[in-house]
């Protein structure tokens, strides 16, 4: 077994001899010379790093050696080693210490010189770090062999395996090479373990006991025997109101509670007041603290450069020679900060990182004994500048709290804060810090960090990945690197989750019934899942695609045992008809699902997508889609034509006359997502795609199956990577991974009854306008009405960003057509109305503007806080109220986006049994909290945002009547007569979107 162990030799020298030390040490070369390499590698390899140095002390009198090396053994042995090995080369450097003795043996004083580092109050103050902890110079090597020897084969390797079979026949070939057959073997755990998240408060408030072990000590030593002798007098002389018959025991022990609690109290409150005192000097002391702005010198740096980066090394070597600020606030400060960073890295979850920085391979601070000298060695991967901008980046509290404590450093406050942040000061003065290194060894000099926790990886990934998803990961580590948790497997996840595939226009609904056999119906999918689009649906080659959604039933008769059907969510098992759910959605009285067309309880086991580049494609799938049915013993229940997709967006229009789906968040990581989303519509992946995390940073719980179903390891585990430390074969299965919740309702739309009631809304809304800049034909008082119910003009632009005349009204008029029946001051007022950044506002000059693009970039809260634009009751301030209960609030647009839904849905024409309407179509993560609290709590809501007795005026309850609605003015509320039922409900269901691993579990198991 080995352990790292990090040894630092100190030995004084005559300073006079200092310039003649480091020549002699650099004849051992930086890079070390082959002679000195060979010597150190010619038995067992032990030694990581080392380098020796030959250093003048600040007191302008002293001098010192310092060889710092970092082996596998512990301190002693190690050191013994390394004096065996390079007697020839260290004896006659560390002749001419001044403390030598004739005949002395070079192992024993190296020991008899090495300083054990600390941040104890006695302790001779110094930390180290190591990078790559337990990891031995021989397991490195082998490691990298290992992985490069993989790296050939699986160059080799023919197409067509799965990722599991690549991994077994590199076990097979491998099991055959009696040099590397030991990496078939289990490795024990990892040395470096899983990256995790740290626990910044908990890490804090585990470190109030070891601060006082290691601090307070002296200071309680003293306090706790006054205290006790102050507290004595008054807690044993105190009177007690005590019942009679109360003993004297009662009394002898509220004495003693009452002592211990005074003096507790005088501890804490004379800990309290020279903890106080000690922080006024020390901050009184950092604001008078000089500043250094020397610039390095010249030649110093030149032979610097002349050691860094070297071209066969992706390694570097630093030292820096600070001075300690005097006084002995001071040393104390300097072991505050080596404490507090050595508590904090113990618990990083990340082994060998400090903090997020995962570079640096070894490192060490060490103040010389007796002196002010703070030495800083480190051996890290990269070059300088990039080594320092990740401190001052990612850490710089750490390096400030300890360099702060010396001699020049930049402005600091309170120990850890500015200081390192002045980024261009802060490196002039480590820059002219530095010393040039004299002699370096690095015993894997091509190797990062990075590439050690990587080959670690791949070994142990090697012998125990057991699964198709472990086999994923760690072939990822081959040039690649293992998914982040937040990635998109999007060739996993179907098409309709990244939008509504408007490039395939034509499509059709049907749903489809299974036969009683669950062997027929898995024949059926199987002929199913090569027609279904996964992936961004632009990069589709057929002609036409599916889109499948499977409901409780649906997944039952594919044999989908009843432990994992019942881990799914209560909507979606009860579904869209189930008890209950009329209420929440109102689909009572005229939309009770007694009188829908399709969608009842029971009368389907899935929905099928179909979209194609035209209706011919469209045809043809479903002719093929209805003839493997007849095969197999399923039938098409109900079909639904669905309206052509217009390919401008702006140019899709429902059928009450505005343009749809502007208003649509973005999941990140998606094709969206990644073309500069505006931060408010943008939103995590698992909000909406099962198996991610959403906004809360949080992985939701999904449905599961029962390892025993699975023992082919086909489908995801369910739990935390444990980086290939732990065997999770029978962990449960993650069956809604990359899959989603699809909520479809058929909305029929009563488009004579709305246009009628905006013609008469119009006529009645006229004199109470009269002061508003708006047209007053009765057509544009009419469009101004149907604007005020849905919250947007029909052409997509905002009531918030232009409340009297729609953007392309706008357009018209500034091109000088005016129309009829807009007052003379109309032009002008709308034009003031309407923000300059849109570029909207009338120019006559201009006779021609850009298209108009729907604008959804605003906030209700922020821009329109009363309503006097956008109505608090309309449509889109409903469905989406982004800011609107607290004006300005991030916080309120968080709350709104985890009940963000997904639209996704088309128009339908008319049947034999229905009018024209929406296929209103839509994805979620979660059922309840999205599309179910939308639908309820803020469409059904009569008392919404503050409202009496009005819903939704477009998706309204089929059974509380008609409700009116007020539109705000400055003069007063409009309040428009009440509206008959626009929107009919005609059928709908719930069905899960299932990823493409969990299909093809279905269609074969």
């Amino acid at each position: 077994m080995t352990g790292s162990s990090m040894v630092t030799i100190i030995a004084p020298v005559d300073r006079a001899r200092i310039a003649a030390l480091r020549n002699e040490i650099g004849r051992l070369g930086n890079p070390a010379s082959e002679a000195v390499r060979g010597k150190i590698e010619r038995e067992e390899k032990f030694l990581h790093f080392a380098s020796l140095h030959a250093l003048a002390g600040s007191d302008g009198r002293s001098g010192f050696l310092v060889l710092e090396f970092s082996a596998d053994q512990d301190a002693k042995t190690s050191t013994h080693m390394l004096a065996a090995r390079w007697q020839d080369e260290l004896v006659p450097i560390f002749r001419q210490a001044a403390d030598w003795s004739p005949g002395a043996k070079l192992g024993d004083y190296l020991w008899k010189r090495h300083v054990t580092l600390g941040y104890g109050l006695f302790s001779n103050v110094g930390l180290a770090h190591c990078g790559t902890p337990d990891c031995s110079v021989q397991a490195i090597g082998n490691h990298e062999h290992l992985s490069n020897k993989l790296a050939e084969l699986l160059s080799q390797q023919a197409d067509g395996l799965s990722a599991l079979g690549r991994l077994h026949e590199l076990r097979r070939t491998i099991e055959q090479d009696e040099k590397l057959k030991w990496a078939l073997e289990t490795p024990p755990p990892s040395p470096l373990g899983p990256d995790g998240e740290t626990g910044t408060w908990r890490g804090i408030a585990l470190l109030a006991w070891p601060f006082v072990k290691t601090f307070c000590w002296p200071l309680l030593a003293i306090l706790i025997p006054l205290a006790a002798w102050i507290a004595y007098p008054s807690a044993w002389q105190a009177e007690f109101t005590l019942p009679a018959s109360a003993g004297g025991w009662l009394r002898f022990a509220i004495a003693i509670i009452c002592y211990a609690a005074k003096t507790a109290l005088l501890v804490l409150a004379a800990t309290a007041f020279i903890l106080a005192l000690l922080y006024l000097a020390f901050r009184r002391r950092e604001r008078d603290d000089w500043l250094s702005d020397r610039a390095p010198a010249s030649r110093e740096l030149e032979e610097i450069f002349r050691r860094e980066n070297h071209p066969d090394h992706v390694q570097n070597h630093m030292v820096s020679h600070t001075v300690l600020k005097p006084g002995i606030l001071r040393r104390l400060t300097i072991r505050l900060a080596f404490f507090v960073i050595a508590q904090l890295t113990a618990r990083n979850p990340k082994r060998g990182h400090l903090g997020d920085i995962g570079t640096i391979h070894f490192a060490r601070w060490v103040l010389v004994p007796g002196q002010r000298d703070l030495l800083f060695f480190s051996n890290y991967g990269g070059s300088w500048e990039s080594y320092l901008e990740d401190f001052i980046t990612k850490a710089h509290q750490g390096l400030t709290a300890v360099w702060s404590n010396s001699v020049g450093f930049p402005r600091t406050r309170n120990l850890f804060q500015d200081g390192a942040t002045d980024g261009e000061r802060f490196k002039r003065y480590a820059r002219q810090s530095m010393i040039a290194t004299a002699f370096w060894y690095a015993a894997y000099p091509g190797l990062t960090t990075a590439n050690i926790r990587t080959n670690e990886l791949i070994r142990r990934g090697f012998a125990t990945a057991m699964t198709e998803d472990e086999a994923v990961r760690w072939l990822a580590l081959f040039g690649s690197a293992p998914r982040p948790v937040d990635k998109l497997e999007t060739t996993q996840i179907q098409s309709l989750v990244f939008g509504g595939l408007g490039f395939k226009p034509a499509g059709k609904l049907l749903t489809i019934v299974f036969s009683e056999e669950a062997s027929s119906n898995r024949e059926w999918l199987k002929k199913t899942l090569p027609q279904i689009s996964f992936n961004d649906g632009r990069y589709a080659r057929n002609p036409a695609v599916l889109t499948l959604g499977l409901t409780r039933r649906g997944l039952e008769r594919l044999g989908l045992p009843d432990s994992a059907v019942n881990t799914f969510p209560a909507a979606f098992l009860g579904g869209m008809a189930g008890p209950g759910r009329d209420r929440i959605l109102g689909d009572i009285g005229n939309n009770d699902s007694a009188r829908w067309v399709w969608g009842r309880s029971g009368d389907m086991d899935a929905v099928l997508l179909v979209y194609g580049d035209d209706k011919d494609s469209v045809e043809e799938m479903c002719e093929y889609i209805k003839n493997w049915c007849g095969a197999h013993g399923a039938a098409i229940r109900h079909t639904q034509i669905l309206t052509d997709v217009d390919k401008s967006p702006n140019k899709r229009i429902e059928p009450f006359g505005f343009v749809d789906g502007v208003s649509q968040p973005v999941i990140r990581g998606t094709y969206r997502g990644f073309r500069n989303a505006d931060p408010i519509h943008l939103v995590e992946p698992g909000e909406f795609i099962l198996g991610y995390p959403d906004n809360r940073g949080h992985i939701p719980p999904g449905p599961a199956l029962d390892a025993q179903y699975d023992p082919d390891l086909r489908l995801p585990i369910a739990g935390k990577d444990q980086g290939f430390s732990a065997t999770i074969a029978e962990n449960p299965r993650m069956i809604g991974h990359n899959g989603s919740f699809l909520v479809i309702r058929q909305l029929e739309q009563d488009v004579p009854a709305f246009d009628t009631y905006c013609r008469e809304q119009a006529s009645a809304i006229g004199p109470a306008v009269a002061n508003l800049p708006v047209e007053t034909n009765p057509a544009a008082l009419a469009e101004l009405v149907a604007a005020k119910l849905i919250g947007r003009w029909k052409d997509g632009s905002s009531l918030v960003r232009f409340p009297y005349l729609s953007a392309t009204r706008l357009k018209e008029l500034s091109g000088g057509h005016a129309g009829q029946g807009i007052r003379p001051q109309a032009r002008p007022l709308a034009a003031e109305a309407t923000p300059i950044e849109h570029g909207t506002a009338p120019k006559t000059s201009e006779p021609s503007r850009p298209e108009i693009r729907p604008d959804n970039d605003f906030l209700f809260g922020t821009e329109d806080p009363q309503g006097l634009r956008c109505p608090f009751g309309a449509h889109v301030r409903r469905v989406n109220p982004r800011d609107s209960f607290t004006p300005g609030s991030k916080e309120q647009i968080d709350i709104v986006n985890r009940h963000r839904i997904m639209r996704v849905g088309r128009g339908y024409p008319g049947q034999k049994e229905t009018k024209p309407g929406l296929m209103f179509m839509c994805l979620a993560g979660d059922i309840e909290r999205q599309f179910e609290f939308i639908q309820q709590t803020w469409m059904g809501n009569a008392k919404f945002h503050g409202l009496t007795t009005e819903s939704d005026p477009i998706i309204t309850d089929g059974a509380k009547g008609r409700c009116g609605f007020t539109i705000p003015t400055r003069s007063g509320p409009i309040a428009l007569a009440a509206m008959p039922q626009f929107v009919t409900m005609r059928g709908g269901g719930y069905f899960f979107l299932p990823g493409r691993q969990i299909l093809d579990w279905l269609a074969h198991s």
